[in-house]
């Protein structure tokens, strides 16, 4: 018998999550590199410990400095 592969589901919810692992492989395939800028935002926001809404506050203040 063929093994299926097993999907990332949350079991609570029903729905799937992307990691940020699996976030990075699909941008690879699409041709998308996070900047060194992002990276290093992204990186202390994950040393702080923020939560995914507090992450997306985070990019979200940054982008817009930027302009």
């Amino acid at each position: 018998m063929k093994n299926s592969p097993t999907a990332n589901r949350s079991s609570k919810i029903g729905k799937f999550i992307l990691t940020s692992d699996k976030g990075e492989k699909i941008s690879a395939v699409e041709g998308l590199k996070l900047s060194q800028r992002m990276s290093t935002i992204l990186r202390e926001s994950r040393a702080r410990g923020l939560s995914g809404d507090e992450r997306r506050k985070l990019i979200k203040e940054q982008a817009h400095r930027k302009k």
